[in-house]
């Protein structure tokens, strides 16, 4: 995108966030969960195993075990630098398969304020999918208050996404989708999860989550993003929030993470608005706990101090010695 443009959609973006203004406001929900305490009502739920979740197959090439790790200012080109670096998506065998991007959508604010998945990057990762050959790109959330479609187009992800070529579902926390019974093997917070069916339609599930400060599990990163793949995102807040993730994180694997690193939310997480720094980086890798031990670094944090990365280390998700993965940095 042409940066005039860019400006233009930006813009745009902007001041569809401030028109929504007392609207958006008086629907947010403080943190994560239930709206004031009250239940969501549950839609269609079935039975289904962990089996039928769509999880990463081996290709032919193997894509690299490590991360790549992208500096840089321009998003789209960030994006295309990065997965070049990484093998590209046809290590994915992406070709023909239904993808479904998970992004963090949440909130009505522009990029500037660190809430959300950047729109130029969401943008840059279909196009990239398309190329490779996927047969449909599906941008997904299932958000904290109810005035999804307004606060999709407030934070620039639905004209971005349909503008390179998505298609668009997000749930709102009092009317969420149908969903599928699974039970969790050996798990003790949350024994069973109703996940919403979006999730067992796709071949293939790409993670773009928003590192950003938050007020419950101190950091939200990419294990965090798959709360909104529930279809009662206040239940993993009623139990052991930390350990509800890492146990998700067990049975929903992506294909691949694309962390938006580009700015950060330092306080007042996961809605802002908040203290904004800019590292400037967009973090890709198949590892979510190595990609979420890294990002704490941009935060000044360890590891150790993130109750869901060493949960999820203990549950066998992953690893957070990234270092051992090794680390490749790419500028664009």
């Amino acid at each position: 995108m042409e940066e005039l443009e860019r400006r233009k959609f930006l813009a745009k973006a902007g001041k569809i966030a401030a028109g929504l203004g007392g609207l958006y406001l008086a629907a947010t929900i403080p943190g994560c969960g239930k709206p004031n305490g009250g239940s969501s009502p549950q839609a269609e739920s079935e039975p289904a195993t962990p089996d039928e979740i769509p999880s990463p197959q081996p290709s032919a090439t193997p894509p690299p075990a490590g991360l790549i790790v992208v500096k840089g200012s321009d998003q789209a080109n960030m994006v295309s630098k990065g997965l070049e670096a990484w093998g590209g998506l046809s290590a994915l065998a992406i070709a023909g398969k239904k993808v479904l991007i998970k992004v963090n959508g949440a909130f009505a604010r522009p990029p500037e304020d660190a809430t959300t998945t950047n729109p130029q990057l969401v943008a840059e990762v279909i196009r990239q999918c398309l190329q490779a050959g996927a047969s449909k790109v599906t941008v997904y959330d299932h958000i904290l208050q109810d005035l999804a479609d307004q606060t999709f187009q407030a934070n620039g992800i639905t004209p971005a996404a349909k503008a390179a070529g998505a298609e668009i579902v997000v749930y709102a926390v009092r009317k969420p989708g149908s969903a599928r019974t699974v039970q969790i093997p050996n798990a003790k917070a949350l024994p069973s999860a109703a996940i919403l069916n979006e999730i067992f339609n796709a071949d293939m599930i790409i993670n773009m989550p928003k590192a950003k400060h938050h007020g419950g599990a101190k950091l939200s990163l990419s294990m965090k993003n798959f709360i909104g793949t529930l279809q009662d995102m206040g239940k993993v807040h009623e139990i052991d929030l930390d350990r509800g993730i890492a146990e998700i994180s067990t049975v929903i694997k992506p294909a691949l993470v694309i962390m938006d690193a580009t700015n950060i939310l330092l306080d007042h997480g996961p809605g802002g608005p908040g203290k904004v720094a800019n590292p400037g980086q967009v973090i890709i890798g198949v590892d979510p706990v190595a990609i979420d031990a890294y990002a704490c670094g941009l935060f000044g944090m360890a590891p150790t101090s993130i109750g869901y990365i060493v949960q999820a280390q203990e549950l066998g998700v992953g690893t957070s010695d990234f270092k051992s993965l090794g680390v490749r940095e790419v500028s664009a």
